[in-house]
């Protein structure tokens, strides 16, 4: 069986895609409703875990910070309203700042994949959407990094084009520089929003 590890389920129609075609799933979503919502619709599903942690580069605990709509929200702290409206436009007040934080559990990947015994076990695509730290994700991987078969991660063009005041290593060209050191090769570049700020970034192993 094939297996897709996701780091931010949000409502999880990216992973119930993959399972419907024979996925093992494991997905991650540290926002309490979220995790809620897509536990109880998946809780009959066989091979389909929904982990209720944030995914970084540390073991432990740190404080998440949520937007409007849920789907911004991260572990980095957002940028003020001017910078945002600046860069987004000001029809995407969605990834405003809510004023609402709370403390979630961290893992490594690295760790997971040890605590679930997949460490020898291939991983056929690896779906990343963690807001902001995407490149801790791939680097929390360890040694496993060589497991991955294939995936895609989300990175901004530049730092002062994201969302998050320190959002400094997650950009296009740190992403592009850690994939190629890794032996994989960059097979399409996909810009996700009308302002060209964040890109999604398919990788295949070489």
């Amino acid at each position: 069986m094939k297996l897709l590890i996701e780091v931010g389920a949000f409502d999880g129609k990216d992973s119930l895609k993959y399972h419907s075609n024979g996925y093992k799933v494991f997905t991650f979503e540290p926002k309490k409703d979220l995790f809620e919502d897509l536990s109880n619709r998946t809780k009959e599903l066989e091979n389909y875990t929904v982990i209720n942690k944030a995914v970084c580069k540390t073991n432990g605990k740190t404080i998440f910070n949520i937007c409007r709509n849920g789907g911004a929200s991260s572990i980095l702290e957002f940028k003020s309203k001017d910078e945002l409206i600046k860069n987004w436009g000001e029809n995407r007040k969605d990834l405003h700042f809510a004023n609402i934080s709370y403390e979630v559990e961290t893992i490594r990947l690295d760790t997971f994949l040890e605590e679930y015994k997949l460490e020898n076990t291939m991983i056929d695509f690896l779906h990343i959407d963690a807001q902001g730290v995407d490149l801790e994700v791939l680097e929390s991987l360890g040694d496993y990094i060589q497991n991955v078969i294939e995936g895609v991660v989300e990175t901004v063009k530049d730092k002062e084009k994201s969302i998050y005041v320190n959002q400094n290593e997650n950009t296009y060209d740190n992403v592009k520089k850690f994939l190629e050191k890794n032996n994989f090769k960059i097979t399409k570049v996909k810009s996700n929003d009308k302002t060209g700020c964040e890109f999604n970034v398919f990788f295949k192993q070489i």
